[in-house]
């Protein structure tokens, strides 16, 4: 009995030690990749920024942003679009609940239209939800007005994405917080007429 307990404690030994090597080497790999994803994501964010308002356009993060989360949709930056120091629209990056979770880019215009939308990232059905990165689904929003209902239902505006019902709703919601987000930043910016201090490239 007492030579099985010393045996159990020497493997308890042994698997604690494995545990805390394993834990010391999955911070080692964390802390070299996660620079590197998070400039990924970024270089990302530029290149789609670039996408929704031309590659002459520049852009700033918008004066005095806080990440916030308004009905499960977390808004994570707002950037001002200028051309010639003249702003000429707004970008809201959120992430949302779909029937996984997506990462959207809105572009709004000063005349209060969509420009754009970009998926950044998507992780919900492949067949399904996935089918929100086909153009034919995310072109629709071009040119609508930030007044549109933005409804994803039978019959609403937004159209596409057969059998993936929870994931058209998610996109609906996530675009909606970022188009509110994104009038309160264009009234905000035009007033001042100035973006925020820095270009974010």
């Amino acid at each position: 009995m007492k030579k099985d307990a010393t045996q159990m404690l020497k493997l308890g030994g042994v698997l604690a030690i494995f545990a805390a090597v394993a834990c010391v080497l999955l911070a080692v790999v964390n802390n070299i990749t996660a620079p590197k994803i998070e400039k990924i994501k970024i270089e990302n964010r530029n290149a789609a920024l670039k996408e929704i308002f031309g590659e002459n356009a520049q852009f700033s993060e918008y004066e005095g942003f806080v990440k916030e989360k308004i009905t499960g949709v977390e808004v994570e930056g707002i950037y001002v679009a200028y051309q010639d120091n003249d702003i000429v629209g707004v970008a809201v990056q959120a992430t949302g609940p779909t029937y996984d979770k997506a990462t959207i880019l809105t572009g709004i215009t000063r005349n209060e239209t969509v420009k754009s939308i970009k998926i950044l990232s998507i992780s919900d059905t492949s067949g399904f939800g996935q089918n929100a990165l086909k153009p034919e689904f995310y072109t629709q929003f071009s040119g609508k007005s930030v007044k549109d209902s933005f409804n994803p239902e039978k019959g609403g505006d937004i159209d596409g994405l057969s059998g993936a019902t929870i994931t058209r709703r998610g996109v609906s919601k996530i675009l909606k917080t970022s188009i509110a987000k994104a009038n309160e930043a264009l009234d905000a910016a035009t007033t001042k007429n100035v973006a925020s201090e820095g270009s974010i490239e």
